[in-house]
């Protein structure tokens, strides 16, 4: 299927994203910066997350019966 080492075509962009280069002296792991990080952000989040899955519980009450028969038909 044509050249498959060439990676700049659009689909292989929009598949696998940009090929990032290696970094040889980091080891590839990124470095931790504590002072970069916004709590109130992250704890907005976990806030978010959780009504989320609030309003969530409901419809997965519904829905477990019919999964549990599908699995007992099996």
């Amino acid at each position: 299927m044509g050249n498959e080492s060439n990676r700049d075509d659009r689909f292989s962009r929009m598949m696998f994203g940009k090929q990032k280069e290696s970094v040889r002296g980091n080891h590839g792991s990124p470095q931790f910066n504590p002072s970069s990080l916004d709590i109130e952000s992250i704890i907005e989040n976990i806030s978010k997350l959780r009504d989320s899955s609030q309003n969530l519980k409901p419809l997965f009450q519904k829905v477990y019966p019919f999964v549990q028969g599908f699995l007992k038909k099996k």
